[in-house]
């Protein structure tokens, strides 16, 4: 059965949910997440996003004009000149269809420096790619785990996925003026082959374009609503002396430089609504995952920098009857202005 997609527009505060809006971790850097949307299937996917998953139950798309309102309240309130909007997402933002408005609209912000994208590419073409340049994008983080066909297929969860197209529009970015990093997912035991393979491709091709490094290696983590791959995830302290020793091999950088993504810390929204909390809320639709749905508050300020939408857990309690009544919510998480409630009664 197909999972409802809303619509998610300025009655909803952009600040509080994981699959949409903005993420604030107390640095200059803001995640801004526009769709939870992809139409891959990737088997170590840790958010289990795509057509094939069994727990989420909705989607989300956020309207643009809104959601560049709120990041401008969030970039001045950080008070920052250097800040980086990082648009990304539970899903593959590349399927958001205002994209390069998103981008525009974030790169006039006063105190923004940079706008990058965290995508897989497969959706996006030649002159979408020119739009987005056009737009004022800077760079793009391009996932590519294997570039042997059919393993990248396997990989992806999806006999249609071309990595061979997806590198040629790595090479169309960066005619463009668009810098691009490739970041694979190291999945011990499956693509171990393959990472050297993508290190020298992106070296061959200009990738990082001498400023950053070309490709930044990212550990396979099990996530508790995430798919899991029969592995063994390597431990820390493995996952960076086997980095260490493929740059000796290949006699690359692998690591980043300190300071080389000028990330710092800045300072972080306010926690409206403490952790034990109890806060009245009218409940206006399903969580992303089973057993979820989301709430606004009664009382707002109708403000990004303070107000805040609620996911509360209900489990098997969770039904779309719910949607338009009331409820007292007790906050057990709010943890990087991510609020998770369970209700009361």
């Amino acid at each position: 059965m197909a999972r409802p997609i809303y619509k998610i527009g300025p009655e909803t505060p952009l600040v509080g949910a994981l699959a949409f809006g903005i993420v604030d971790r107390g640095t200059n850097v803001v995640e801004v997440r526009p769709t939870s949307l992809c139409a891959l299937n990737c088997i170590f996917c840790s958010v289990n996003a795509g057509p094939a998953s069994r727990v989420r139950w909705a989607e989300y798309v956020v309207e643009p004009e809104p959601l560049v309102a709120a990041l401008e309240e969030v970039v001045k309130y950080k008070g920052v000149d250097d800040a980086e909007v990082h648009i990304d997402g539970m899903g593959d933002p590349g399927h958001y269809p205002h994209l390069a408005e998103l981008v525009r609209g974030a790169k006039t912000i006063k105190g923004v420096a940079v706008v990058s994208i965290q995508t897989r590419l497969y959706m996006l073409d030649e002159d979408k790619i020119r739009e987005l340049a056009s737009a004022g994008l800077d760079r793009l983080n391009v996932s590519i785990d294997a570039l042997d066909p059919s393993l990248a297929k396997r990989l992806a969860g999806a006999e249609w996925y071309d990595v061979e197209r997806v590198l040629d529009l790595v090479k169309r970015a960066l005619e463009a003026g668009v810098n691009v990093v490739i970041s694979p997912v190291w999945v011990p035991g499956w693509n171990d082959g393959e990472l050297p393979k993508i290190v020298k491709w992106a070296y061959d091709n200009g990738v990082g374009r001498g400023v950053l490094t070309p490709v930044l290696i990212q550990k396979y983590i099990p996530h508790k609503r995430g798919r899991r791959v029969k592995t063994k995830p390597m431990e820390w302290g493995e996952f960076w002396k086997r980095l260490r020793a493929m740059e000796k091999e290949l006699g690359v950088r692998l690591v980043p430089g300190r300071g080389e993504y000028n990330i710092h810390k800045a300072p972080e929204l306010p926690k409206p609504h403490a952790v034990g909390e109890v806060v009245a809320v009218e409940i206006v639709g399903r969580g992303v995952f089973r057993g979820e749905m989301l709430a606004t508050p009664l009382k707002r300020r109708g403000t990004a920098v303070w107000d805040r939408v609620l996911t509360v857990a209900y489990g098997k309690a969770a039904s779309d009857e719910l949607v338009g009544s009331r409820a007292r919510v007790r906050v057990i998480e709010n943890r990087h202005n991510i609020y998770i409630a369970k209700p009361i009664g």
